[in-house]
C-alpha cells in the first residue's frame, strides 16, 4: 500500500530504542492509529516536536500491518494558550484518554473527529465553563461510541420519577426498587443536568447549572463508566 497523507491528533507518544517514537494518533480519515516515527527524538529530526500530546498534524506515512511508519508530520495546530493552563491541559487529556480507551483502531470516525476539534477549540479560547465542556465532551464521545448513558429514565424499568442511583454495569440510571448496590448515588437534578450537557450542542454547555459538589461526583461517574465500557465487561 502506498503513502497516506491526513491530519490527526496526537494520543500518546513514547521513546522507543535508541532515537525512535511510537505515536498514538487519532486520524480524520482512518481512526486511531499507531506508528514509529524514525529517529524523532534526534536533534536534527525533521520532524520536530510534532508529536506533542494533543497536537494537530498533518502526517504522511505508509500503513503496515502492525505499526504504521511515519514519513513526514507537520504542525497544524499546537493550542499554545491551553497547553499555558494547567486545568484546561488535564481537561484536554482526560478527554484524549477516554477517547484513545473507546476507540478501535483503523475505523473512521468523522464525527468524533469534528467533536474532538471543537471541544479544543473551545478550551484554547476559553469560550465555556471548562467543567461542563468537560462532562459535556465526555457524553458525547460515549454516546458517539456506542455506550450512551440512560439519564432519563430507569433501564429496568422505565420509571421516570423518584430517588435514582447511576449503574455503570447497567449503563445509566436505576430507580430505588431496580437498584441492587454498588451504584453512584446520584440526585434526579444531576441526571437531567447530565442529559442536557449530553443533548445540546458542546458549545452551549455554559448554558447548563451544576454545582462545584455535582461536577465532581460526575466525573468520578463517567470516569467509571468509561473504564467499565472501554474494558467490555
Amino acid at each position: 500500500m502506498g503513502l497516506s497523507k491526513g491530519e490527526a491528533f496526537v494520543f500518546r507518544a513514547r521513546a522507543f530504542a535508541e532515537s525512535d517514537l511510537i505515536v498514538t494518533l487519532f486520524t480524520e480519515r482512518w481512526g486511531k492509529r499507531t506508528l514509529i516515527a524514525k529517529r524523532a527524538r534526534r536533534f536534527d529530526s525533521p520532524l520536530g516536536g510534532a508529536f506533542d500530546l494533543l497536537n494537530r498534524v498533518e502526517v504522511v506515512f505508509y500503513p503496515r500491518a502492525r505499526m504504521d511508519l511515519v514519513s513526514q508530520a507537520s504542525l497544524l495546530e499546537g493550542y499554545t494558550e491551553l497547553k499555558r493552563d494547567l486545568e484546561g491541559t488535564s481537561t484536554a487529556l482526560a478527554v484524549a484518554r477516554a477517547l484513545d480507551r473507546l476507540l478501535a483502531p483503523h475505523q473512521e470516525e468523522k464525527e468524533t473527529y469534528g467533536l474532538f476539534r471543537r471541544f479544543l477549540d473551545l478550551l484554547e479560547r476559553k469560550e465555556a465553563p471548562i467543567d461542563r465542556v468537560k462532562l459535556a465532551a465526555t457524553l458525547k464521545v460515549l454516546a458517539l461510541s456506542g455506550h450512551r448513558p440512560q439519564l432519563v429514565a430507569c433501564v429496568a424499568c422505565g420509571k421516570r420519577s423518584g430517588s435514582v442511583s447511576f449503574s455503570c454495569e447497567r449503563g445509566g440510571l436505576l430507580c430505588e426498587g431496580c437498584a441492587r448496590g454498588g451504584e453512584f448515588a446520584v440526585s434526579r437534578g444531576l441526571a437531567l443536568a447530565l442529559d442536557s450537557l449530553l443533548r445540546l450542542p458542546l458549545e452551549r454547555s455554559g448554558v447548563v447549572a451544576l454545582s462545584a459538589e455535582d461536577a465532581v461526583l460526575a466525573g468520578e461517574v463517567l470516569s467509571s463508566y468509561v473504564a467499565r465500557c472501554a474494558s467490555g465487561s
